[in-house]
């Protein structure tokens, strides 16, 4: 029974040790997503909370104000609009200990080729100076588009990482998949985590 308990303060311990100064926030969207069908969890909330599971990391969501409808060409409809508008949609609740905060994953689907707009209103409302950014995205062909470069530009007070480009399809149906390409990333880009 000692041993148990000292395991599971080991554990518990080394959590709290990779957790310490980082955060995810990812926009992820349900409903309706190509190639994978209609889904409860989007595949970027997924791929983040594998994130979370080896790092230790907290986990934000940005849930929008308003809802992206759940249909496909619906939302398509709507992400055409804000794109071309630039606009900045609001998102519930706000990233906590910021200023403790060091390194920061920033998670997305690639929407149309493009970071979802929701993304920009968060990275645009706080101070990046000094942290440490890593992105990460679901795509079902994009890669990454163009996104990493994006980033690094909006974020120059930062050093931005390597991102991880994964599938939907992997990130929504192959777990064991998931696991092995986060992992291998982390280690790759010299990220603390627990082995997958």
């Amino acid at each position: 029974m000692k041993k148990i308990i000292a395991l599971a303060l080991m554990l518990l311990m080394l959590s709290s040790a990779l957790a310490e100064g980082s955060l995810i926030v990812y926009f992820s969207h349900a409903g309706e997503n190509y190639n994978v069908g209609v889904i409860e969890e989007g595949n970027t909330a997924k791929m983040a909370k594998t994130i979370a599971a080896l790092t230790g990391a907290e986990l934000f969501e940005l849930q929008p104000v308003e809802a992206y409808p759940s249909e496909y060409e619906a939302a398509l409809e709507v992400a055409t609009a804000e794109q071309q508008a630039n606009a900045r949609p609001e998102y519930a609740g706000e990233a906590q200990a910021w200023e403790q905060c060091d390194t920061v994953f920033i998670g997305y689907p690639i929407w149309w080729g493009h970071i979802p707009n929701i993304v920009y209103t968060f990275m645009e409302r706080y101070d990046f100076a000094g942290k440490t950014v890593v992105p990460f995205n679901t795509h079902e062909g994009s890669g990454q588009a163009r996104t990493q470069q994006e980033i690094e530009q909006l974020l120059d007070s930062a050093t931005v990482l390597q991102g991880l480009a994964l599938t939907g399809s992997t990130a929504q149906n192959d777990e064991t998949a998931t696991v092995q390409a986060v992992s291998k990333w982390l280690s790759t880009i010299g990220i603390d985590h627990t082995e997958g």
